[in-house]
């Protein structure tokens, strides 16, 4: 009986840490806009809003390193490195880590919190002529 309990306290232990450590996280995006750099003006073109940048479903899995972007046309990014999480003077965060996208392209994907604006959340994905941004909530 004490063997059964202690195989019982055992499992329960192991599915809590799997659960624990599975993580999914799912977020809508409620604006979209994107630039491009120019070559031939050697800069930054400004910020255009996306056609269709609202509403999309973006779930990150953190335990198979991978995020999924659900637009028009779905968007995979492994990732291969993570960075040092930032907080700047004004306490807002940012957690960047470089991927591949399903192209084979490397990206730097950035998860920013800004706690100066009352935690809003946003996600950038660089390119090295492109920048996509959307700002998202959480789902769950």
């Amino acid at each position: 009986m004490q063997k059964q309990r202690l195989l019982l306290l055992f499992i329960c232990f192991f599915l809590g840490i799997t659960v624990t450590f599975s993580q999914v996280q799912k977020f809508k995006t409620t604006k979209g806009a994107i630039k491009f750099y120019s070559e031939t003006l050697g800069k930054w073109k400004e910020w255009e809003d996306l056609e269709n940048g609202v509403g999309i479903l973006i779930v990150v899995d953190w335990t198979n390193e991978r995020i999924k972007i659900f637009s028009k046309t779905n968007h995979v990014f492994d990732i291969i490195k993570y960075y040092d999480k930032k907080t700047d003077s004004d306490g807002d965060e940012t957690i960047s880590m470089q991927c591949v996208d399903q192209d084979g392209l490397k990206c730097n994907v950035r998860f920013l919190i800004l706690n100066s604006q009352n935690g809003r959340k946003q996600i950038y994905i660089d390119y090295s002529d492109t920048t996509i941004l959307y700002n998202i909530q959480n789902l769950e």
